[in-house]
């Protein structure tokens, strides 16, 4: 089974249990799916530590999904 990568980019004061869909301010989609749901959360991590696209007070939070509809399906 293939997965998109969604990183999720929340603000520090929100909780990582609560950064989502609805919580995150901006989304990045990695441009390469994964074949498996470990490989999926690997990449992301890998493609999130080699971002350079995070401020201060800011974190990223990989979400991976069998779906190709979109962030809104995610969290």
């Amino acid at each position: 089974m293939f997965y998109t990568v969604f990183l999720a980019i929340c603000l520090s004061s929100t909780p990582v249990r609560d950064c989502d869909s609805h919580s995150a301010i901006d989304w990045i989609v990695a441009p390469e799916q994964q074949q498996g749901l470990a490989a999926c959360l690997i990449h992301g991590q890998e493609y999130a530590a080699n971002s350079r696209l995070l401020k201060d007070g800011e974190y990223l939070k990989v979400f991976c999904t069998t779906s190709s509809i979109g962030k809104e399906n995610v969290g």
